[in-house]
C-alpha cells in the first residue's frame, strides 16, 4: 500500500527549516524539496518498531525517533544525508508505506557514526523518514540540519560508464538482482566490475561508501576452481588479472561457518570474501555501461567532407540532473553551427535554401543560438554544447524539460565558403 496522508495538520506545513520532526509517526512533519530540515530527538520517545532491514551490529531498532513525511518533487535516486547532525550515534530509515509497515531502506553508520539512507523516489510519492539514535536510552540525542539530496549516477569519463552507491542491507545475490533491475538511461545496471587500478582509483576519489558489495563472485563450477583463490569471476563475464584482495584474503573463513563465495570492498578499496548475507555489508555499487543517449533517425545527406554529419548525446537523460550534452560530428572543419530542437519530428529536404540538407524536425523549432551557444567545428570537425534543460527555446520564450517528455534534436552547420549549409541526422530523446 502506498502512503497517503490526509491530515489537515500535515498539509499546513511544506518545507519549514524550523521543523524538528514529530515524535509520533501518525502526525509526521510534512516536508518537501531538498532542505535543509531541522531535526531534534532531545525529547523523543521510541514510536517505531524493530525491523530486520535495520539490523546493524545485532540491533534492529531505532530509538528516540522523530518522523517526517517527505513528498518527492522528482523521480530518481535520493539520499537522506545526516552527516552534519550533531550529538550521538544516529540511525535512520525510509518507508514507502504507512505507519506500522516494514522498513524499505535503512542505514546506521555511513559517515562516521552518522547515517545516509539512499533510496529510489518517484515524483509525487510520499515517504516516511524516521530519524533517531542507535542505542536505547542514549544520553546524547541527535540534532541539527539534514538534507534530502538527489543522488544520481556519476559518470567516469575514462570508461564512459556510470556508477552509484546504493545503501540497502541485501545479500550479495539480492544486491546483484537489484542492480540488474535498476535502469538508467534505459540501460540495466550490474554490480560494479573493477578491472584495473585506474578504475579503482576513480571510484575511491568520486564515490562515498563504507563497505559495499562488488560484482565479483567465486564460481565453484569454473574449470580449475579451488579454494580460496581460483575461480573468481565478474558478473559481466569480462576477464581481468586485476585483484585487490586485503592481506590474507580470500580465505573462505566465515564466522557463521558458511562458505565465502562473494566479494565486498572496504572503504580503503581492498577486497574481502564473504558469505552471501553478510551483516556489515549494507551497500552495493551499481555500474551502468556507457552508450549514447536517445535514438538516431532521419538520414542526413553527405556534406563537403563526403561524410554524413552525426548527432549524439551524452551525460544523463534525467530532466532533474541538468547534465545533457549534444555533440555534432563528421563535419567540415573551421565552420560554425548551432543545435536546434522541437517536440515533433519531421522531414523537409533541402530546407531553408541549403544546398543539400534535410531538416528532420517539425512543428515549432527552437534554436540554441546565443553567442555562448554557437559552436565551431575547429580542427576536429565537431562541436558540443551542454543544453540548459530548464531553458529550452520555444516560440518567443523558453520552457523547462519535464520527465516523460520526448524531444527531437538536430545540428545545422555551414559547409564552407560558397558551399551553403547542411544538417546532421536527427536524435530522439525521452527524458526521465
Amino acid at each position: 500500500m502506498r502512503l497517503s496522508f490526509r491530515s489537515a495538520t500535515l498539509l499546513l506545513v511544506a518545507a519549514p527549516a524550523f521543523a524538528q520532526g514529530s515524535d509520533d509517526c501518525a502526525s509526521a512533519t510534512a516536508i518537501t524539496g531538498n532542505g535543509p530540515f531541522s531535526c531534534d530527538t532531545t525529547t523523543a520517545t521510541t514510536d517505531g518498531l524493530a525491523d530486520p532491514v535495520c539490523d546493524f551490529f545485532g540491533n534492529q531498532d531505532i530509538f528516540g525517533d522523530v518522523w517526517f513525511s517527505w513528498t518527492a518533487n522528482q523521480s530518481g535516486p535520493h539520499t537522506v544525508n545526516l552527516c552534519s547532525l550533531l550529538g550521538d550515534d544516529s540511525k535512520a530509515a525510509v518507508y514507502d508505506g504507512g505507519c506500522g509497515t516494514a522498513v524499505t531502506w535503512c542505514n546506521d553508520d555511513a559517515c562516521g557514526l552518522k547515517s545516509q539512507v539512499s533510496f529510489g523516489a518517484t515524483q509525487g510519492q510520499t515517504y516516511l523518514i524516521r530519524i533517531g539514535n542507535y542505542a536505547d536510552g542514549s544520553t546524547t540525542p541527535v540534532f541539527g540540519d539534514f538534507t534530502i539530496d538527489y543522488a544520481g549516477p556519476t559518470l567516469n569519463p575514462a570508461t564512459g560508464n556510470y556508477y552509484q552507491v546504493i545503501t540497502e542491507n541485501l545479500s550479495w545475490n539480492g544486491a546483484s538482482a537489484a542492480a540488474e533491475a535498476t535502469l538508467f538511461n534505459g540501460t540495466p545496471g550490474h554490480l560494479v566490475t573493477i578491472t584495473d587500478q585506474a578504475e579503482l582509483d576513480w571510484i575511491l576519489a568520486n564515490l562515498n561508501f563504507d563497505r559495499p558489495w562488488i560484482g565479483l563472485f567465486h564460481n565453484t563450477q569454473a574449470p580449475g576452481y579451488s579454494e580460496p583463490a581460483t575461480g573468481w569471476e565478474w558478473v559481466t563475464g569480462e576477464t581481468s588479472s586485476f585483484f585487490n584482495w586485503a592481506p590474507g584474503e580470500p580465505n573462505d573463513t566465515s564466522a557463521s561457518g558458511g562458505p565465502e563465495n562473494y566479494c565486498e570492498m572496504f572503504g580503503t578499496g581492498v577486497w574481502n570474501d564473504a558469505e552471501d548475507f553478510h551483516g556489515p555489508t549494507f551497500e552495493y555499487i551499481v555500474e551502468w555501461e556507457g552508450g549514447s543517449i536517445g535514438t538516431n533517425y532521419c538520414q542526413a545527406n553527405p556534406n563537403t567532407t563526403g561524410a554524413t554529419g552525426t548527432i549524439s548525446a551524452s551525460g544523463s537523460a534525467s530532466a532533474a540532473t541538468d547534465n545533457f550534452t549534444l555533440t555534432a560530428g563528421s563535419l567540415p572543419t573551421q565552420q560554425f553551427g548551432i543545435f536546434i530542437t522541437s517536440r515533433n519530428p519531421g522531414f523537409v529536404p533541402n530546407a531553408g535554401g541549403t544546398s543539400n540538407g534535410n531538416l528532420c524536425l517539425g512543428g515549432a523549432i527552437g534554436r540554441f543560438f546565443l553567442p555562448s551557444q554557437i559552436g565551431s567545428t575547429g580542427t576536429t570537425g565537431e562541436f558540443s554544447l551542454q543544453l540548459p534543460l530548464t531553458m529550452f527555446p520555444q516560440g518567443a520564450g523558453v520552457v523547462a524539460v519535464l520527465p516523460g517528455e520526448t524531444w527531437y534534436f538536430q545540428a545545422w552547420h555551414r559547409e564552407g565558403t560558397g558551399a551553403g549549409s547542411n544538417f546532421t541526422d536527427g536524435l530522439e530523446v525521452t527524458f526521465n
